[in-house]
């Protein structure tokens, strides 16, 4: 029989153990790569061996083996708790799920603790987890070394023993799964985080060495997608490169939208907050005007293609090599427009033109606006709930951020001046309907006033209808 002084002391050792091994134990680096001995990065085709997930949160089971999901799709969606886009994606891959019942098997992966899982998981009002039953993999370094990523979201498909698809979370929506249960041939571009082709370090396009002529080589040049440089995003990387024992300058860029590529250059030469336009920075939809034929060509709609096809298929490398003179990096980025322009067929200027825009102002300065919210981690400062847009605890400038990132609005100016956090409910169902914006709004005593003024607009002008290859001039 132990009595109660015994009992105490016992519950104290137990608690000094587990508050030492709580000190000792490592923090996870996320960005360390898995340590297995024995396992290999397995490719498209591959079997997948029976390995054991050993710890297993927000399931019925706390660990498993492959071998018993082999008659499922099994997903495993590798991310963090750093990661925006991981947890946001959270309920759309349980509705799948649930949707799908036992013909599938989603896992979200971690490389973290369970207690810090747990802690996401269980916090009130939670909107990524409210609800959700999608079974998460803890503390992970086996199912991560056998599919290596370095970027989040990473997406393994696995099917019938077979590593069928590596892709980013895009490609995991209803049509494709049912794609891969139908047994219909996949060839989706495989996201490979470990390309290694470095634009600093070699250059797009060799010269030939046998050549007899030994003046200087100058050039500007442009080619299609390069595979081998980025399996994710919207650059495989851009420099300047500078040669002191050669004395030229090269720059170049891999892997990029034409759009992106005008805008990036023009960055480093115009301060957009010098620009009369809504945005100091960056540029929103309406603040570009395309003045070409077919505008897919140029930039991405993430609404109507898959970003990894989409830019392989419009994606663009360019490479200019020319003599050291002491050009400036300016100078060289000025080049670069001019020799893109030269070589795409294109005029891309910024532009003053005289528009009529709409400014945003409040009137009446007694309606109550102040937020009276106090939002959490992970709450959301905007919503659409029924038709009503819902602000929370956020800048007021974020109404007419809003209306801007519609292309076909005009410009519109904040000169509210208002820096308070507000709160509103605005009845109207799309962002285009500026009339019922106006009626909406002008409850908080804000206004929407129109008025003409010289302002800056990025220009795309296809010159005799451009230079890019069209399936009519293909023959």
């Amino acid at each position: 029989m132990i009595d109660k002084k015994t009992g105490l002391l016992a519950l104290i050792l137990i608690l000094l153990m587990i508050s030492v091994d709580a000190q000792q134990r490592p923090s996870i680096n996320i960005w360390d790569p898995p340590v297995q001995k024995n396992v290999r990065n397995l490719g498209i085709g591959d079997t997948v061996p029976d390995f054991r997930i050993a710890k297993i949160f927000n399931s019925i089971k706390s660990s498993a083996s492959m071998s018993e999901y082999r008659d499922q799709l099994v997903i495993f969606d590798f991310g963090n708790l750093h990661c925006k886009g991981c947890v946001e994606a959270l309920p759309h891959l349980d509705s799948l799920e649930k949707r799908f019942k036992n013909k599938i098997k989603i896992f979200w992966v971690t490389p973290e603790y369970k207690e810090e899982v747990e802690k996401f998981w269980n916090r009130k009002n939670n909107p990524f987890t409210r609800g959700n039953n999608l079974s998460t993999i803890v503390e992970d370094s086996t199912a991560r070394a056998y599919f290596k990523h370095k970027s989040w979201p990473h997406e393994a498909w696995v099917y019938k023993g077979k590593l069928v698809a590596l892709t980013t979370t895009q490609y995991v929506n209803a049509d494709n799964i049912q794609k891969v249960l139908d047994g219909q041939q996949i060839n989706w571009p495989v996201k490979d985080d470990f390309f290694t082709f470095d634009g600093m370090q070699a250059p797009l396009f060799q010269t030939d060495e046998n050549q007899i002529n030994t003046l200087p080589i100058t050039y500007a040049a442009i080619s299609d997608y390069k595979e081998g440089v980025n399996s994710t995003g919207l650059s495989g990387g851009s420099g300047i490169v500078r040669d002191t024992n050669h004395k030229t300058i090269r720059a170049f860029f891999l892997n990029q939208p034409i759009y992106n590529s005008y805008f990036l250059n023009w960055l480093k030469l115009i301060n957009p907050g010098q620009l009369v336009k809504p945005s100091s920075y960056g540029i929103a939809p309406n603040e570009i005007v395309w003045e070409v034929a077919d505008q897919s060509r140029y930039i991405l709609n993430p609404n109507s293609a898959y970003e990894a096809e989409w830019i392989r298929k419009n994606g663009i490398c360019f490479e200019s090599l020319n003599p050291d003179t002491g050009q400036t990096d300016k100078e060289v980025y000025q080049s670069v427009i001019g020799d893109l322009d030269r070589l795409l067929g294109l005029h891309v200027r910024w532009e003053k033109r005289k528009e009529q825009v709409l400014v945003l102002t409040r009137p009446l300065k007694k309606a109550n606006l102040k937020s009276k919210s106090k939002l959490k981690e992970n709450d959301e400062n905007f919503s659409t709930k029924g038709g009503i847009q819902q602000f929370r605890g956020t800048p007021l400038s974020s109404l007419a951020y809003m209306l801007n990132q519609i292309a076909d609005n005009p410009y519109v100016f904040d000169e509210t001046q208002y820096k308070e956090p507000v709160d509103m409910d605005l009845r109207f169902s799309s962002w285009k309907d500026l009339p019922a914006i106006r009626k909406a709004i002008a409850i908080y005593g804000l206004n929407l006033k129109e008025e003409e003024r010289l302002v800056d607009k990025l220009v795309f002008t296809e010159i005799n209808g451009g230079l890019l290859a069209t399936k009519k001039s293909i023959k």
